[in-house]
């Protein structure tokens, strides 16, 4: 039996990483910390410096930023500066107008922007230097896309900010937690201590409704339905799955102005979590009740694997993460014993281990509407007893020990990967 205490902790910290965001938490977190230190430093800059680990630069180079149809770190961090709001954290540029674009530009074109990145850092890890004629100040955001790890001005540090891990919750415990713990905690918490799973399911099937509406990014939902109606692809549900995600990370990666929630700190993963299994239990006429307990699985299982192989990594964490998350709880929520709730997830990662991160951008739509299909199919193969055998290749004998492959391969076989992409691009 799992201690309450645990439940209590594993709870914080899934909900503190649930949370709504808008475009791309990359750019955005970078917008957000840089909003923080035009609140300090209350005068026109003279100069931004914006340094970053290689994964932040990575994921931040390419994508659409929210509002604008433009893409690039340094447009994000003036526009956090010109136009956010420090306190909306990660919805920082939902009021971003055409003023603020126009205004952004001529600071960029009078080159007073820098753009970096750094080598030996945390996977989230952003550096803002704003300079003015009267103050210099340093924010520091570490470990999560909304913590401000520390503010500084003129050398003096004026805020310290504290995680859930400062204050006692280091979200290592659930890594060793088996799968059997978390379903048993999932069958058994309150529902009404998972009530904040409501805006999820609203929140992203919202999004893909509007990307099935509005062209976006490569408009790969719409696409896709364009096929349907040709005849040239039939929709069953895996398919309707790859459709609604695609449709939804369109509108988000496009640069659409949309909410979404995420998984794990990241938009992507929340919407490869939640439609897949929305999907399923329209189809199958599951209970609100099943599918908010459902949707609860996948997160968790989603945080567990990124905890082994890094919040961002080399690999897609939409395939890894969020689709290894969908599929066990997919096979659960349609009466899966243990077996097979553990075998849809081996399924997952003998399927698509391997699909690399080569930064955030319009094709993530293809990953994540694969990842989600995949993961429909994963789980109805385990609930036929159609499971990867146990030790072969990264599959080790349990669930557990296949994540744990999985973490050996992130961070000794590809610690290389992210440099060299970035060298590509």
């Amino acid at each position: 039996m799992v201690d309450n205490k645990i439940i209590e902790k594993l709870l914080i910290i899934i909900k503190d990483e649930t949370i709504p965001a808008l475009g791309c938490t990359e750019p955005v977190a970078v917008a957000y910390a840089a909003s923080v230190a035009n609140r300090y430093l209350k005068d026109e800059i003279d100069s931004l410096e914006i340094k970053t680990s290689k994964n932040i630069f990575k994921n931040g180079k390419s994508v659409i930023i929210p509002n604008t149809k433009e893409w690039g770190l340094d447009l994000a961090g003036v526009l956090g500066i010109l136009g956010g709001n420090p306190d909306d954290e990660l919805m920082v540029l939902k009021s971003i107008k055409e003023e603020h674009i126009r205004k952004a530009h001529k600071v960029l074109e009078e080159g007073k922007v820098e753009v970096s990145y750094l080598g030996n850092t945390p996977d989230v890890y952003i550096e803002i230097v704003a300079i003015s004629k009267e103050k210099t100040v340093k924010v520091v955001l570490k470990d999560a896309h909304n913590h401000i790890d520390r503010v500084e001005v003129n050398g003096k540090i004026v805020y310290k900010g504290v995680l859930n891990k400062d204050k006692g919750l280091v979200a290592d415990f659930i890594k060793n937690l088996t799968f059997k713990d978390i379903v048993k905690i999932v069958e058994t918490i309150p529902l009404n201590s998972i009530a904040f799973i409501n805006d999820g399911i609203d929140m992203n099937k919202n999004a893909a409704e509007m990307g099935m509406k509005a062209e976006n990014g490569l408009n790969i939902g719409r696409g896709l339905i364009e096929l349907e109606r040709q005849g040239r692809l039939k929709v069953d549900g895996p398919t309707r799955a790859r459709i609604l995600t695609a449709a939804a990370a369109d509108m988000r990666m496009g640069g659409g102005n949309c909410p979404i929630m995420t998984s794990s700190g990241s938009g992507n993963q929340g919407l490869g979590v939640v439609l897949p299994i929305i999907v399923v239990a329209e189809e199958n006429n599951i209970s609100r009740e099943r599918l908010k307990r459902a949707i609860f699985l996948a997160h968790i299982i989603n945080k567990y694997v990124k905890l082994h192989t890094g919040k961002l990594s080399a690999m897609c964490g939409c395939a890894i993460g969020a689709g290894v998350g969908a599929s066990a709880a997919i096979s659960w929520m349609l009466g899966g014993s243990q077996e097979q709730i553990s075998g849809a997830s081996n399924n997952m990662l003998a399927n698509l281990t391997g699909m690399i991160c080569d930064g955030a951008k319009d094709t993530c739509a293809m990953k994540l509407s694969t990842s989600a299909e995949e993961a429909v199919i994963a789980a109805y193969l385990a609930n036929e007893n159609i499971i990867v055998k146990p030790n072969i290749g990264i599959i080790g004998n349990t669930i557990e020990e296949t994540i744990k492959n999985l973490e050996i391969l992130c961070k000794e076989g590809l610690f290389k990967t992210d440099s060299t992409i970035i060298n590509i691009i």
